[in-house]
């Protein structure tokens, strides 16, 4: 057996050196998802997906329960949690642009329990057999037709 990777979805890693200013990494921040945006942009809109894209939307469509497996960069660790799948797009107010896959802590027991990350950042999904009742969720003022991955969840589609 070799050194090389077992065979599977081509991925492709954009690295940039910045150099620290001080003052200046939320501007870097910006810059490099922009430059990020771009390069995606370049590609067929599937390649920015996860692997377990389809597994995702399955959840949504089935209200599965998901087991997320990610690195977290607000503790700076990889996490294992139990989540009910959202959405995939860009956050509302997000000034990047860029797409998150969007979780519901369903074992949380501080707010904010809305867990959006980055393709790059999941490691894994893996369909659980338990469902979800998306009205025990959606507490807040629901607009309907809001999602960008459509659903057919009664009154919240």
């Amino acid at each position: 057996m070799s050194g090389h990777p077992p065979p599977g979805p081509a991925r492709c890693f954009l690295f940039v050196r910045v150099e620290p200013v001080p003052g200046t990494m939320s501007a870097c921040v910006v810059e490099l998802a922009r430059i990020r945006a771009a390069f995606v942009a370049r590609f067929d809109y599937k390649d920015a997906m996860h692997a377990d894209h389809q597994l995702f939307l399955d959840a949504i469509a089935q209200k599965r329960r998901l087991s997320v497996r990610f690195f977290s960069r607000k503790v700076n660790r990889e996490l294992v949690l139990t989540c009910a799948p959202l959405d995939f797009g860009p956050l509302r107010g997000s000034s990047d642009g860029l797409d998150r896959y969007q979780f519901w802590n369903l074992e949380g027991k501080r707010k904010p329990l809305n867990v959006p990350v980055l393709e790059a950042d999941i490691v894994k999904m893996t369909l659980l057999e338990e469902t979800f009742d998306p009205a025990a969720i959606i507490t807040w003022t629901f607009k309907p037709n809001a999602w960008h991955v459509k659903r057919d969840w009664a009154e919240f589609s």
